[in-house]
């Protein structure tokens, strides 16, 4: 048996018996009982079936407790577990999963050369388009580094390629789904990706990194607060969404390190700033048309930015730069920060 069939089969048992007890109650779909179900019609389907009370029980078939495969050899190899790792959590296996599809299992003997690596820092996982950083949080999924091609649009997963997680088994679909009811916008918190040019990765991971060593607690409220920083494509400014919570960035490469670069760090901080207030129910997504509201909402972030840049010793030509972007905001008189769609 393919090792996340098994693994979704055991978690179904699980499910249903708790059900059963009546400890699960806010299962509401067959697909979290006795099916799979990889569309959004299968997710409807299961749904209307639990309203009609037509899941079945799972077949008791005696399967085996383990994780591992028992013995023989599997009829279809889809994991790094059965090659090169022993596996004994679902993290584990998810991971095996993702390495195999990349092809990262190494010949028995070999040394490792999986493109994750787990350090005091947090993980670090690099792909062919970008990098996670962060810390795991006991989260088995990651962020995604696939690039978001369609800005704000929200599908009914948190995996879909709309969103910002980076799903590799039917078990990640099944708690993307449940996520995306309770959540909305999908946050990983303690973990963000870059995506983009190699050189964007690199410079950003950088300015990431010059918070986490002189400033980790302005480096842990970026990555609670933002999920990805993105190279926009599109031409537009660079500008933050706060659902999904994606930095997009205007990239015409990286700016004079003079000083600038320290700005740059302090401008994550400035965006993770917009997502935490809109997440508690500040901002100004409800009056996009309201100047005034919008010029508050900027001028309340740049307040934040100025306070990171003093805090990492940013020269005094950038410090009074924004201190007048920030006088100019608040007259309403900074054309870059007029009110969006109005």
């Amino acid at each position: 048996m393919k090792a996340r069939a098994f693994a979704l089969m055991i978690i179904a048992l699980l499910i249903w018996a708790m059900a059963a007890a009546g400890i699960a109650d806010d299962i509401d779909n067959c697909c979290f009982v006795d099916r799979q179900c990889n569309s959004d019609q299968d997710w409807i389907n299961g749904w209307h079936a639990y309203e009609n009370n037509q899941c079945s029980a799972p077949a008791q078939s005696g399967a085996p407790t383990s994780s591992q495969p028992t013995g023989g050899t599997p009829a279809q190899i889809d994991n790094c577990c059965f090659v090169d790792r022993q596996c004994s959590s679902d993290q584990e296996w998810a991971a095996g999963y993702y390495a195999f599809q990349n092809n990262q299992c190494r010949a028995p003997g070999q040394s490792p050369a999986s493109a994750t690596s787990q350090s005091a820092s947090g993980v670090i996982l690099r792909t062919a388009s970008g990098v996670v950083i962060g810390y795991r949080n006991g989260r088995g999924i990651l962020p995604t580094t696939a690039p978001n091609v369609q800005h704000g649009v929200i599908r009914s997963n948190c995996c879909h390629s709309q969103n910002t997680w980076q799903c590799n088994s039917d078990q990640d679909q099944a708690e993307g789904y449940r996520a995306y009811q309770t959540n909305l916008h999908c946050s990983l918190p303690g973990l963000i990706s870059i995506v983009g040019d190699p050189d964007f990765v690199t410079y950003y991971e950088q300015r990431l990194d010059l918070l986490k060593n002189r400033l980790p607690q302005r480096y842990d409220y970026v990555l609670n607060y933002l999920d990805k920083i993105e190279q926009d494509r599109t031409g537009l400014n660079s500008h933050v969404s706060t659902d999904p919570r994606i930095y997009y960035v205007k990239w015409g490469g990286a700016p004079v390190p003079d000083g600038w670069e320290k700005r740059e760090s302090a401008v994550l901080v400035h965006e993770a700033c917009h997502i935490h207030r809109h997440d508690a129910g500040f901002g100004y997504a409800s009056s996009v048309c309201d100047h005034e509201v919008f010029a508050e909402e900027e001028v309340i972030c740049m307040g934040v930015e100025l306070e990171v840049m003093n805090e990492l010793g940013a020269p005094a030509h950038i410090m009074e730069w924004l201190r007048g972007v920030i006088e100019l905001t608040r007259a309403g008189k900074n054309t870059y920060y007029q009110t969006p769609g109005c």
